[in-house]
C-alpha cells in the first residue's frame, strides 16, 4: 500500500518495499531501486488508466478479512485514490461467506434508537450509503502499518471505542480486543455489528475509572479520549462515577499497558505529550503524524514502555514505516 502511494501522490520512500521484494525474491535479486520504481510505475499507470482491468479476485473470506488472490496492486491503488468500495470477483463459495453475514441484529438496534448516522463505516454492502461522520480510515491505517503483522497472541483494549470501528479492524488482525464507553447506544451498534462480522470484541458499558482488568493490555488504543479524560471532565460535566484525577486515571492507565499506548491528541497535543512521558513509564514518544478527520487538527502517535522486546520490534517499525515522514522521536 505505502509503495503505491509512493507512485500514486509522489511522497515517501519506496526503499523498503524494494528491499522487501529483494529478500523474498520478488523482482529478483538485482535490479536496483530506479529500475524497480519505473516498473512499478508503468503497472500502476496501466492499471490507473485501463477500465479494462480485471477485477481482483478474493478467494476467502477469513476472520472477517477479505483474501486477495489477485489484483493486490489494483486494491492498494483504488486504497490510494480514496475509493471506499470497488467491484471484485468472487467464486460462488466465497460470494455465499460474503453474502451470510446478516445484519439482523444492527437492523433491529438502529430501528430502536432511530438512528440516522455512523461515526465510522460499517463493513457491509447494506449500509454502503449510510451517513458517516468519519469516512476517512487514516488513523486506522497508520495504526496498523506501525503494527505490522502482529496480533495472534496479543490483546489490546480500545477506551472510548464509540461503535468499535479500531476494535473489530484489530480483531481481524487476530488481537484478543476489549472496547469501553460510557454511551450504551455507541455499544449497541458495536455488539450488533460483532453479530454481522462474526468476531468476539468483548465489549462493556462502563466509564474508564470502573473499568477493571485481570491482567495488562499488550496495547492500548485511546483516540482523543485522553484530553476529555485528563483535562475536561468538570466542564464535561462527567458524573461523579467517572471522574478521576488526572494523575490517578494516568496511574491506572500506565499499569494497564504492558508495551505501548496508540493515542491521538486533543487540540494541545505538547500538553498530553508532555504531561504522559513525565508521570508514567511510557516515556518515549513516536508521531504517527497529524490528522483531521472530522475537521478538527490532531496529533497521532504512540508511546512506548522502553526496553521491551516488543517496544524494540516496534521502534524498528517506526522507523522503517514513519521516521523522516514527521517529527517525534523517543
Amino acid at each position: 500500500m505505502k509503495a503505491v502511494e509512493c507512485i500514486v501522490k509522489g511522497k515517501g520512500d519506496i526503499g523498503p518495499y524494494h528491499q522487501d521484494c529483494l529478500a523474498s525474491g520478488i523482482c529478483g535479486s538485482h535490479i536496483n531501486k530506479t529500475d524497480f520504481i519505473q516498473a512499478l510505475s508503468a503497472r500502476i499507470r496501466a492499471l490507473q488508466w485501463n477500465p479494462y482491468s480485471r477485477r481482483p479476485l478474493i478467494s476467502d473470506i477469513r476472520n472477517d478479512c477479505l483474501i486477495v488472490q489477485d489484483g493486490i496492486e489494483l486494491c492498494c491503488l483504488s486504497k490510494a485514490l480514496g475509493k471506499s468500495w470497488i467491484k471484485v470477483a468472487m467464486p460462488e463459495k466465497v460470494l455465499a461467506k460474503w453474502l451470510a453475514r446478516g445484519t439482523g441484529d444492527l437492523d433491529n438496534v438502529v430501528a430502536r434508537s432511530l438512528r440516522k448516522s455512523f461515526y465510522n463505516p460499517i463493513d457491509h454492502p447494506a449500509y454502503r450509503k449510510a451517513k458517516i461522520a468519519r469516512r476517512d480510515s487514516i488513523r486506522l491505517d497508520r495504526i496498523r502499518q506501525f503494527l505490522g503483522p502482529i496480533g495472534p497472541g496479543l490483546c489490546g483494549l480500545d477506551i472510548g471505542c464509540n461503535m468499535g470501528y479500531t476494535s473489530h479492524h484489530l480483531q481481524r488482525q487476530s488481537f484478543r480486543m476489549t472496547g469501553i464507553d460510557y454511551d450504551a447506544n455507541h455499544l449497541a451498534v458495536a455488539k450488533a455489528l460483532d453479530a454481522t462480522y462474526g468476531l468476539d470484541v468483548r465489549f462493556q458499558n462502563c466509564y474508564f475509572r470502573q473499568f477493571q482488568a485481570d491482567q495488562p493490555f499488550d496495547i492500548v488504543v485511546a483516540l482523543t479520549v485522553l484530553y476529555h479524560m485528563f483535562f475536561r471532565q468538570e466542564e464535561q460535566n462527567i458524573p461523579e462515577c467517572g471522574r478521576m484525577d488526572k494523575i490517578g486515571a494516568l496511574a491506572k492507565l500506565d499499569a494497564m499497558t504492558r508495551h505501548a499506548l496508540i493515542w491521538e491528541s486533543g487540540p494541545d497535543p505538547q500538553l498530553e505529550i508532555d504531561f504522559i512521558r513525565s508521570n508514567s513509564g511510557l516515556s518515549d514518544y513516536y508521531s504517527l503524524g497529524p490528522t483531521q478527520g472530522t475537521g478538527k487538527k490532531r496529533q497521532l502517535g504512540v508511546f512506548l514502555r522502553p526496553d521491551t522486546s516488543f517496544s524494540d520490534y516496534l521502534k524498528k517499525r517506526h522507523a522503517s514505516n514513519f521516521a523522516g515522514r514527521w517529527d517525534g522521536g523517543s
